[in-house]
């Protein structure tokens, strides 16, 4: 029985899966190597937590993203069973259902049962073919295995994404990227190595120097760009139509929903009608499976109109002012005027009619943008 539904609809669902086959040395997300009694203690309060989020919100997903952690390290019984939980809870995705594949879980059997669950979208954790960077990066598998899950994925019709890490030493990235688009991907996401806090790589010292950061985002443009793939986004290139529609609503600001351990949510304030916003993150892995509150958060419009600048520029096309002015009741051209005024006076921004978009350099200084605009 639903008890308090925000009438404000949630159309996007993502589902964090926390357990991996090996924790990579660059990763700082919130993982853990699988147990068996720690994937049923999992999907038992995944189940549980979907019934409190249908109980508070109308969640009718278009989208629903599994992701981690390596979801596809889950046992074939195991996703089955995720799956039947989001369908019977708030039902399953319209128009994109997105698993993220690491080629070390990957057979060409697995990926078609994926496909048969109902997801419409399989992204491939290649992160490089060339066995020199994938033991650099700590990855378990070898640049066949990568191929190979390529090839199965793209096999059951599903539209098929490669993640490909750049900005690695020693890496030649104009070859990864062109295996990905000949094998035939229709997305490829080119996302730079980022040394983050509390992780192997910043204990031993690993650097990226920003020059070759940069140097990577135009080698990723040109590359992809001339194999038909187009920048959407500062890492992201589709094919016509491939977009990835779930990560899309994250940059342009609808709600979404966020489930299982770490996972973060944006969602209507109940107590703001019409207005406002509660941004939460869910508890690491004990304490979500104790049933801790999530740490949540108020977001005024000020709060929001900065959100909505900060993820919008992330997107080649950038912001209708005009719209979100109606959507939060701020006009960034007002509030915002000296900051954006001085990012245009440097040539980071444009404003294009009511559409503010980060020029090519601001694209590839987005940290300092944000600052600015903060």
């Amino acid at each position: 029985m639903r008890t308090n539904v925000n009438s404000q609809l949630v159309r996007h669902l993502y589902v964090h899966v926390p357990f991996c086959p090996t924790i990579c040395p660059f990763c700082s997300f919130h993982v853990l190597e699988r147990r068996g009694p720690d994937v049923e203690a999992y999907l038992t309060r995944l189940d549980e937590e979907l019934a409190e989020l249908a109980d508070h919100y109308d969640v009718r997903p278009d989208t629903v993203y599994v992701g981690g952690g390596t979801p596809s390290h889950l046992r074939p019984s195991e996703l089955e069973r995720l799956h039947r939980i989001v369908e019977r809870r708030v039902g399953w995705a319209a128009i994109e259902a997105t698993l993220e594949v690491h080629p070390s879980t990957a057979s060409a059997r697995r990926i078609a049962d994926w496909s048969s669950l109902g997801f419409t979208r399989l992204s491939v954790g290649a992160q490089s073919f060339d066995d020199a960077v994938l033991r650099t990066l700590g990855r378990p598998h070898d640049g066949d295995a990568g191929r190979r899950t390529v090839e199965w994925c793209l096999a059951t019709g599903a539209v098929t994404s490669v993640d490909i890490m750049t900005a690695i030493d020693g890496q030649d990235l104009g070859s990864d990227l062109s295996l990905a688009v000949a094998l035939g991907a229709d997305h490829v996401s080119a996302y730079t190595l980022t040394i983050e806090p509390d992780t192997p790589f910043e204990a031993i010292g690993v650097v990226v120097p920003d020059e070759r950061a940069a140097s990577a985002l135009r080698t990723a443009c040109d590359v992809l760009g001339a194999a038909g793939l187009e920048r959407y986004e500062v890492s992201n290139h589709a094919r016509p139509g491939k977009r990835c529609v779930h990560n899309q609503a994250y940059w342009m600001g609808a709600w979404f929903a966020g489930v299982g351990p770490s996972a973060s949510s944006m969602l209507p304030d109940p107590d703001v009608p019409g207005g406002g916003a509660v941004r939460s993150t869910n508890a690491e892995t004990p304490g979500w499976l104790a049933g801790e509150s999530a740490d949540c958060g108020r977001l005024d419009g000020d709060d929001l109109l900065g959100d909505a600048l900060l993820c919008g520029l992330r997107m080649v096309e950038g912001v209708d002012l005009d719209r979100l002015a109606v959507r939060i009741g701020l006009d960034a051209r007002i509030v915002r005027r000296e900051a954006i005024s001085q990012l245009i006076g440097d040539g980071l921004v444009e404003l294009d009619g009511p559409r503010l978009r980060a020029t090519e350099v601001g694209m590839m200084v987005l940290d300092r943008v944000a600052a600015e605009l903060l």
